[in-house]
């Protein structure tokens, strides 16, 4: 039986991808838009000085897309 992904496994996996090359509408196409933790669409929203990308997840967190720092985080 394979295991589920997990939130921070998927983050961990979309931050290589990014750092790969890829940029966030290919992630989002490829990975994010036909995943089983994903909830509907990113959402923008400002922390501070900078914008951030907030995926719903099934598990009632955000997978966080931080464009500045080139990762993605759970929250």
């Amino acid at each position: 039986m394979v295991q589920a992904e997990k939130s921070l496994d998927l983050a961990r996996r979309c931050t290589d991808l990014l750092r790969g090359g890829n940029d966030f509408p290919t992630i989002w196409k490829t990975c994010l838009s036909l995943h089983p933790l994903v909830v509907g669409l990113p959402h923008q929203r400002l922390t501070g000085n900078s914008s951030v990308l907030d995926i719903k997840l099934m598990t009632g967190e955000r997978l966080v897309f931080h464009g500045d720092a080139r990762q993605f985080s759970v929250e």
